[in-house]
């Protein structure tokens, strides 16, 4: 299949957005979690000691992402328990959990783990 415009898949409504912050929310979230776990760090400190191996990683992510979406493949396989709409369930929740995370430490002034 012919390869999406950038414009489609980029947009508001395009196929790249929700997969790429969910993929990468799910990520963030696990190991943000895991690190605090292990250093007793709040985010904000993982994320100031930590930035550029972070932001790699990130990018390494996304364009993964991007890449099957840029070719025309759609996301309609299923394996076992992955399916497309648990993958944007676990998604958005891991986008709501980030979030939280981030909100609680603010406001605690500390590490929630």
């Amino acid at each position: 299949p012919p390869a999406p415009p950038a414009v489609e898949v980029m947009g508001f409504s395009g196929a790249a957005p929700e997969i790429v912050n969910g993929r990468l929310a799910q990520l963030g979230f696990l190991a943000a979690v895991g690190a605090e776990l292990a250093t007793q760090q709040p985010v904000s400190a993982q994320l100031s000691g930590y930035g550029v191996p972070i932001a790699a990683t990130f990018a390494l992510f996304a364009v993964a992402s991007l890449i099957p979406i840029f070719k025309g493949v759609k996301n309609e396989e299923s394996f076992g328990p992955f399916t497309p709409n648990a993958e944007l369930s676990n998604g958005r929740w891991a986008m709501i959990g980030f979030a939280s995370l981030l909100i609680v430490e603010a406001v605690k002034g500390s590490a929630l783990f």
